[in-house]
């Protein structure tokens, strides 16, 4: 009797074993999240006794590494870009109602213009990146393969057929380096600058901007109607007789867009682009990436935050303008700040 006892308790240790087994499991290896952002959580052990400012700027930059690797940054931080864009709106109306009250007339506008026209212009390049956080050696590099590709077209090689060849430029080989016809303001000053220096068919010196080193070939310019760029040559009259760029407190976005007021292409592509470039400067001095995985994201959101490189003080610091942005986006909670 005794002995069946025995045997019987013993079956029933081995049968609740397996389960004692799993439970103690998932309580040792469970960890217990006190910061949260989107689907990505930091343990207490993880936050080191940060501070509340801390924690939210980590969740701040978590959430922007979420953004980058999920390739959202457009969709959540284009109301940083309507803001710049919506202030350029009304500081064009403040210009027109300066001209205006200054009696400029129509046709002393369109003499202005003819004096310096702005023109169009057709441009094939060759592009060997390296932007200009880059290493020296990875600058040297990329200003060598240029000049070594410059060299071969002054030797008589077909320009179109070497930006097939080398240019890296996404597309490039299929248009042969061939780009869009563009205005001031398409490209950034350097590109721009050099190209409307070249006559057509010339070829321009190794030339470099923050993308990297280019070599251009002027394919064709036309001058552009003074009624396409009329609200270029209002800034500009303006500026000359003494407007000021502050915007009067008192006038608004609403008026502006009842006034039917348009930014000039070459200041609307300009804001677009330095603002797409400061994403990405946000991005490479964060070390985000598409693409990363949730522990990724979190490695490099906790190195982002204790880094003391210049690059990365910064991107922190001009991160606290999408700070909301990002905020919203991915749902926060701080279970350390009740």
């Amino acid at each position: 009797m005794h002995s069946a006892l025995i045997n019987k308790i013993g079956k029933s240790i081995r049968l609740l074993a397996p389960t004692a087994i799993f439970i103690c499991m998932t309580a040792c290896f469970d960890k217990v999240y006190v910061l949260s952002i989107g689907d990505i959580g930091y343990s207490e052990e993880e936050l080191l006794g940060l501070s509340s400012a801390g924690r939210l700027k980590l969740a701040e930059i978590t959430a922007f590494g979420l953004a980058v690797s999920r390739e959202e940054t457009d969709r959540i931080l284009t109301p940083l870009l309507d803001k710049t864009l919506n202030r350029a709106l009304v500081k064009q109306l403040a210009a027109e109602r300066f001209v205006e009250a200054s009696s400029i007339s129509e046709p002393e506008l369109s003499a202005h213009y003819s004096t310096n026209p702005s023109v169009e212009l057709v441009v094939r390049h060759i592009l060997f990146f390296s932007e200009r956080w880059q290493p020296a050696s990875h600058r040297d590099n990329a200003r060598n393969k240029a000049e070594m590709a410059l060299l071969r077209i002054e030797a008589g090689d077909v320009f179109p057929e070497i930006a097939a060849e080398l240019s890296e430029e996404p597309g490039a080989e299929g248009r042969q380096g061939l780009l869009k016809p563009g205005r001031d303001g398409s490209w950034v000053s350097e590109f721009w600058n050099a190209a409307v220096a070249l006559e057509v068919n010339s070829i321009s010196s190794v030339t470099e901007t923050q993308y990297g080193f280019h070599i251009l070939r002027l394919e064709g310019k036309t001058e552009i109607p003074f009624e396409e760029v009329r609200p270029s040559v209002v800034l500009q009259v303006a500026d000359l007789m003494g407007f000021r760029n502050e915007v009067p407190s008192k006038l608004t976005l609403e008026e502006a867009i009842a006034a039917g007021m348009t930014i000039p292409d070459e200041i609307s592509n300009e804001l677009t682009r330095d603002w797409q470039e400061q994403t990405l400067r946000w991005a490479t001095f964060l070390g985000f990436e598409n693409g990363l995985s949730n522990e990724e994201i979190k490695s490099l959101a906790q190195i982002a935050l204790g880094s003391t490189g210049q690059n990365a003080t910064i991107a922190r610091n001009q991160l606290n303008d999408a700070r909301d942005l990002l905020l919203n986006a991915y749902s926060i909670v701080d279970r350390l700040n009740p």
